[in-house]
């Protein structure tokens, strides 16, 4: 079945390392894809070392948890190295925000928060005592680390990555206000948003969740719908079902 995404122009805001996937996913629709990176991944002011020499020693801590891929990614050639050396006599339980984060881990995970959101897994979490290192990013609040400390462990947070706000080139900003779809995967993206276009969007914007939309709103952004999971399959279909709805 033709998707209703066939032939339209749909604005993706992710870094361009992460719009790979989704670009795919969407040409395979039959959509116009327009790529206008309002955001790039970036290493922590100090270039990872305080991340680096932490990871070096996550055998010492009770948890391990992670909340996202971007983290999982810097995470996951320590949890490899260790596994290859053999050496670690004990591991960290795994935590992960969602399954997309789990994957990227490239090892067994015990406990995954779904949906994926970060007050998931503070609902999740067991109650206990011992020690947790958080691997967050930079625009992470400390909510999950108060919940944890809440249900009794010592939590140790560390910045694994920084998330860097880009401005469109002069030439994006056409394409990108006339587009038919605009999808807003984080709330960092939708501030890189209002910051480069103020409130002004395509008549559809979908956004790839609760916490997404939540920003996107509080900034003044008129949004259509909110995926139900945070996948981007999820939110490719409710694209698609705004526009089917405006077609009936």
């Amino acid at each position: 079945m033709a998707s209703s995404l066939g032939n339209r122009s749909v604005v993706i805001t992710r870094s361009i390392a992460q719009n790979e996937s989704l670009r795919h996913l969407l040409e395979a629709r039959g959509a116009e894809v327009v790529e206008v990176p309002l955001i790039a991944i970036a290493e922590p002011d100090d270039d990872g070392r305080e991340r680096d020499e932490v990871l070096q020693r996550f055998h010492e801590f009770d948890w391990l948890v992670v909340t996202s891929p971007n983290g999982a990614e810097r995470v996951a050639p320590f949890l490899a190295a260790a596994q290859a050396a053999g050496d670690a006599t004990q591991y960290p339980s795994i935590a992960a925000v969602g399954d997309a984060t789990a994957r990227s881990l490239g090892t067994a995970v015990s406990l995954i928060a779904q949906p994926a959101r970060a007050e998931a897994l503070a609902d999740a979490f067991p109650h206990g005592q011992g020690s947790v290192l958080l691997v967050q990013g930079n625009l992470a609040d400390d909510s999950l680390a108060q919940a944890l400390v809440a249900k009794g462990w010592t939590v140790n947070q560390v910045v694994a990555y920084q998330t860097v706000q880009l401005r469109p080139a002069a030439d994006m900003v056409q394409p990108a206000l006339s587009a038919d779809v605009l999808l807003l995967a984080s709330g960092s993206a939708a501030t890189g948003w209002c910051e480069a276009f103020g409130t002004s969007t395509p008549p559809v914007v979908v956004a790839i969740g609760p916490s997404t939309a939540k920003v996107a709103q509080a900034l003044g952004i008129d949004v259509s719908a909110v995926a139900s999971e945070q996948t981007l399959e999820s939110l490719l279909e409710t694209a698609e079902r705004v526009l089917e709805s405006q077609n009936h």
